[in-house]
């Protein structure tokens, strides 16, 4: 693979600031694109640094956020989650909420199995807006998919159990 100058002069940077190999920060980066950030462009999403995020949150109402969470469960995400995974399915959510989680900075994602159940946190830096908006997100994306999760919302984590 040929890459340019200036983008294997990044990667030496990189890597030496994170005491890594070139290979290294190469992997991640091509990870992150194949399992993430390919699948933004189809539907026009987009990366968002977090102060910006955080202000947009910071200026809407509480009713504006839940209505904006509602509106992007059966707006472009299911097929963003079909193209990924191949299907609309709790385990299809999961794996999208997992690479957001990975990839986005917006959220952590973290799931403990337990009695045959699988309870998923998802902590965010964003105080009780962003919450409210992950929560209301979440409600809506498994209601598309024909299925009904009760949510624990905190100042900053959402908890369910699928």
């Amino acid at each position: 693979m040929r890459i340019s100058e200036v983008a294997y002069k990044a990667l030496q940077e990189d890597a030496k600031k994170q005491n890594a190999s070139i290979n290294t920060i190469a992997n991640q980066l091509l990870l992150a694109y194949a399992e993430h950030d390919r699948y933004l462009k189809k539907p026009g999403l987009l990366k968002v640094i977090s102060p910006l995020y955080d202000k947009l949150l910071n200026a809407a109402s509480d009713e504006a956020i839940v209505e904006a969470g509602k509106s992007l469960g059966p707006g472009v995400l299911p097929s963003t989650i079909i193209s990924m995974t191949g299907e609309l399915s709790v385990p299809g959510i999961l794996d999208w909420l997992k690479r957001m989680g990975t990839y986005s900075n917006l959220c952590d994602y973290s799931e403990i199995s337990h009695g045959g159940k699988i309870s998923v946190t998802m902590s965010q830096s964003f105080g009780p807006k962003g919450s409210a908006l992950l929560a209301s997100y979440l409600d809506s994306l498994f209601k598309t998919a024909g299925k009904q999760i009760k949510i624990t919302q905190l100042r900053d984590s959402v908890t369910f159990e699928v």
